[in-house]
């Protein structure tokens, strides 16, 4: 099967993979399908070792916002070594104009990396990555005041918390944008100027949202971000 679907090329491409896995490890690679269209991607992933649980794989692609319209799995078997797997998914991306389009395929492996290992929840909040060009660890930030809602008492549900972020992009963006300005290390200076800007910018953006709950929510989250005093978030290593 594998060799009817794929060329010589891709398979010393493949073999080198496997070959350069410690057992457990997944290799990740996004790439566009040949005369597909512009909402088709699929998703390769290589591992050694044991078959990979679809139950575990699946509910990561679908927090990310696209739909899983096929898999096609490979077993290859090697001499006195380990099996590998290679899964082939087929996706489609939402229907929208998809933001920092030329850096999704990096993002979108750094994010599926980042869930599979539990380094980062599994719910909508993945489909930043998609629908709002966020990498998986800014993502994290917005999860983190949203739990932080919940625990001082906003009767928003989670989803319904996550479906706000998500369908407004451009304020979403913003926010992200506030938190790195306040707190990201470097030049101090003009921080206050870049973040009073960035906060006018978010409250016109508020007069165009659809619903008084949306604003509440997304003020909420405003509110947070220019509360909130330091963090750990740019300490990244050990």
């Amino acid at each position: 099967a594998y060799k009817e679907d794929f060329g010589p090329a891709r398979a010393v491409n493949d073999a080198l993979v496997i070959d350069a896995l410690a057992p457990g490890e997944l290799s990740l690679e996004i790439y566009e399908p040949a005369n597909g269209s512009r909402r088709e991607l699929r998703l390769k992933v290589t591992r050694v070792g044991p078959a990979m649980s679809l139950s575990r794989v699946l509910p990561i692609l679908q927090s990310m916002g696209v739909d899983v319209v096929d898999e096609y799995p490979y077993a290859i078997s090697r001499a006195l070594k380990e099996p590998a797997w290679i899964l082939d998914f087929g996706m489609l991306l939402p229907d929208i104009e998809i933001p920092d389009r030329s850096t999704l395929s990096e993002r979108f492996e750094e994010a599926f990396g980042a869930a599979w290992n539990g380094r980062c929840g599994v719910d909508g909040f993945n489909a930043l990555v998609v629908k709002c060009g966020l990498r998986w660890r800014q993502a994290l930030i917005l999860r983190a005041y949203a739990r932080y809602m919940r625990q001082i008492g906003s009767t928003f549900s989670q989803s319904y918390l996550e479906s706000v972020i998500i369908g407004n992009v451009g304020i979403t963006r913003l926010l992200i944008r506030l938190f790195e300005i306040r707190f990201a290390p470097g030049e101090v200076d003009a921080r206050m100027e870049a973040e009073a800007a960035v906060t006018a910018e978010i409250e016109a953006a508020l007069n165009d949202v659809a619903s008084l709950d949306q604003d509440s929510i997304l003020r909420t989250f405003l509110a947070l971000v220019r509360s909130t005093l330091r963090t750990h978030f740019f300490q990244v290593d050990d």
